[in-house]
């Protein structure tokens, strides 16, 4: 499955940079447990949207080592080259683990080394009985203080603690810094879609359109909200304007004469063609 051959690229793959994202793009077409696919230059050049020959030198890289293989006397549907990731073969994605991403039954781990029916006092107390003291007196001071803040810390439940791609990195300590706080629990295909984007727009064109949008204060956001918002990016109307508009506003007075002389000689010119 290609979700499967995906998952292999981003957690076991040597490769880096372009090479990384054209392996990523031809494990998305495998379409069974082969990791075997077609993929075109073209097409591959439009999935990582880098220039053509950086793609070209990317497969010939993947090519020498032992992560990507060329089907010899295979071809695709348009004579496309039929690719073969061969480490691939047989990975499987890991299921979810709630104790590490949170949920109604996470909690602290416990130290198997504890005793919980331990009773606080003489040679017993110490680290390993601090969970099950309250402290007074001098155990109330602010090293204590700050333990126990550490501690109350590490019980929060981490649902909002979704590992990102080391590609999104950047953006979400961009975010971060920003003050906009993110939810992110995105699927490995979410996230190439926010990479392609990234890409497309820059990091701070991201932010700026998260910025926008934002109250100072206000909760963490999913990353879908995000998505949805940022994908806009992509349907923004041209502001170029049209053949018969001539451009009036000008910070240079001269030349916003000119140009309302000109306006105002394509308005006569088209009313004395008028029958």
């Amino acid at each position: 499955m290609s979700l499967d051959a995906m998952d292999w690229v981003w957690t076991q793959s040597a490769a880096k940079g372009t090479a990384r994202m054209v392996l990523l793009a031809i494990a998305d077409k495998c379409p069974d447990d082969t990791c075997t696919a077609y993929a075109g230059t073209t097409m591959l050049v439009r999935r990582t949207n880098a220039a053509r020959s950086s793609v070209v030198a990317a497969v010939d890289k993947l090519l020498a080592g032992d992560e990507l293989r060329v089907v010899e006397g295979a071809k695709g549907p348009r004579g496309e080259t039929v690719y073969h990731l061969p480490r691939a073969v047989g990975h499987a994605r890991s299921a979810p683990d709630e104790t590490r991403f949170g949920g109604p039954e996470s909690g602290p781990v416990q130290n198997p080394n504890r005793s919980e029916n331990r009773t606080p006092g003489g040679t017993k107390t110490g680290p390993e009985g601090y969970g099950n003291r309250t402290p007074t007196g001098p155990e109330s001071g602010p090293q204590n203080a700050r333990e126990r803040k550490h501690q109350a810390e590490q019980q929060q439940p981490r649902a909002t603690r979704s590992p990102l791609i080391p590609e999104l990195h950047p953006l979400g300590d961009a975010l971060a810094a920003a003050g906009i706080p993110v939810r992110w629990s995105l699927g490995l295909g979410e996230q190439r879609d926010v990479w392609r984007l990234v890409q497309t727009h820059g990091v701070e064109a991201l932010v700026e359109r998260a910025a926008a949008r934002t109250t100072p204060g206000t909760e963490a956001k999913p990353a879908r909200y995000w998505l949805k918002v940022w994908g806009d990016l992509d349907r923004a109307p041209s502001a170029r304007p049209g053949p018969n508009v001539v451009p009036l506003l000008s910070a240079n007075p001269a030349a916003y004469t000119d140009n309302l002389a000109a306006g105002l000689a394509l308005l006569q010119a088209q009313k004395e063609g008028t029958p």
